[in-house]
């Protein structure tokens, strides 16, 4: 017995450098627990978190391609190392670009421009989710994937929906308008 263990092992051996490669920058899947993604994700959990048994509520494939060639934008939920502590993965949605000036979600009257290098990420449900609007702007350096599909449960797999922020929260940030020399 244990010498097919080893057989098997020295058998898939070659393959694991290649199973590295994909999982570092092509994709992966995960699993997204807790409530500051809800409705979007975990949405039969009132706690957000794992079943009786212990699994996960939601299995979500992640593309690190689409950060690795900057294909992510405002709407689209992504994975960041979080900005308090750099051991955690947090779930969040990308709510505004460098350059953009966005409204807290606490009702306070003054915009906040994102820095360049930053983004501002919130969760979907306000309630429970520590996000921009605790920490501020994070660097889009903290980004590690974007969340493509959800895979689990069967009855919610899909792929995940852009969700374009609020207009009245959100304004575009403009390039600066560049006078040709020409004329």
């Amino acid at each position: 017995m244990l010498g097919s263990a080893a057989a098997h092992a020295r058998a898939a051996a070659p393959f694991l450098p290649c199973f590295v490669a994909f999982h570092d920058y092509v994709g992966s899947l995960a699993a997204v627990a807790g409530r500051s993604m809800q409705p979007t994700f975990n949405t039969r959990a009132s706690d957000g978190g794992a079943d009786a048994a212990g699994a996960p509520r939601t299995v979500v494939a992640l593309s690190k391609l689409s950060v690795r060639w900057n294909w992510h934008g405002r709407g689209d939920v992504v994975v960041l190392r979080s900005p308090s502590d750099p051991a955690e993965l947090i779930t969040k949605r990308l709510i505004a670009l460098e350059g953009d000036w966005v409204q807290r979600r606490d009702g306070a009257r003054e915009m906040t421009q994102v820095p360049r290098g930053h983004v501002w990420v919130e969760g979907d449900n306000a309630r429970f989710s520590k996000d921009s609007n605790a920490f501020g702007a994070v660097p889009a350096g903290l980004i590690e994937s974007q969340v493509v599909a959800t895979l689990w449960p069967p009855a919610e797999a899909g792929r995940v929906a852009r969700v374009e922020p609020p207009r009245k929260r959100v304004i575009e940030g403009r390039r600066p308008f560049i006078r040709d020399p020409r004329f």
